[in-house]
């Protein structure tokens, strides 16, 4: 059996080594050699102002009382 990436989902699928070259004539990829995602050139470029953050007041924990017992 031989890992290949389906052309279409590109998820991971295994096929017989008698059918490999069938499936590599369709345009699937062997695992092993597939192609990593595409990287842009360019930097992302950052926004020139951080999004504004509330003040947040930090939450007191609150007590728990006891039952008293009678």
């Amino acid at each position: 059996m031989i890992k290949l990436i389906d052309k279409f989902t590109g998820t991971v699928m295994w096929v017989t080594d008698k059918r490999k070259d069938e499936y590599m004539a369709a345009g699937h990829k062997l695992a092993a050699i597939s192609e990593s995602p595409k990287v842009p050139d360019e930097p992302t470029a950052e926004p020139d102002e951080p999004a504004e953050v509330p003040d947040e007041k930090p939450v007191k924990p609150t007590r728990r009382r006891r039952r008293r017992e009678e």
